[in-house]
């Protein structure tokens, strides 16, 4: 089956859905439509400098299996999540990580959660702090 533009606007739009949600705003992205060597739907590809955010997410355009719209959008989640957790990846891979350098990742990551998962718990009223008492 091959993707269409059609298709390729849904994923492009569902990528933008879920940086918005996660707040990835310290990171920019790219998109393409082209094929790449694997069976995939979709894929990331990862800065050359593990410092640098800066992604492209794609969508396959001939791919030898059936996929559904449902299948686009979990794709265009997956990749975001690939690039949101990028450099914790490459910092544990690291052969001469400063352990400074994985704790500052986990705390980037941990503000990101805060700013939007915690923040949403607290618009709908339904989390309460332990500690605000």
């Amino acid at each position: 089956m091959k993707t269409t533009a059609k298709h390729f606007e849904i994923f492009k739009k569902e990528c933008q859905k879920w940086i918005k949600v996660f707040g990835l705003y310290g990171h920019r992205f790219y998109y393409q439509h082209e094929d790449i060597k694997g069976r995939q739907l979709a894929y990331c590809i990862y800065p050359d400098d593990h410092e640098d955010r800066v992604f492209t997410l794609g969508l396959t355009v001939n791919l030898d299996c059936e996929y559904s719209m449902i299948d686009i959008k979990k794709s265009a989640f997956h990749e975001v999540m690939e690039a949101f957790l990028y450099r914790i990846g490459n910092l544990a891979r690291c052969r001469y990580v400063q352990p400074e350098e994985i704790d500052d990742e986990i705390h980037n990551i941990v503000r990101i959660l805060e700013n939007t998962i915690f923040d949403k718990g607290l618009n709908n009223g339904n989390h309460r702090s332990k500690h605000s008492r």
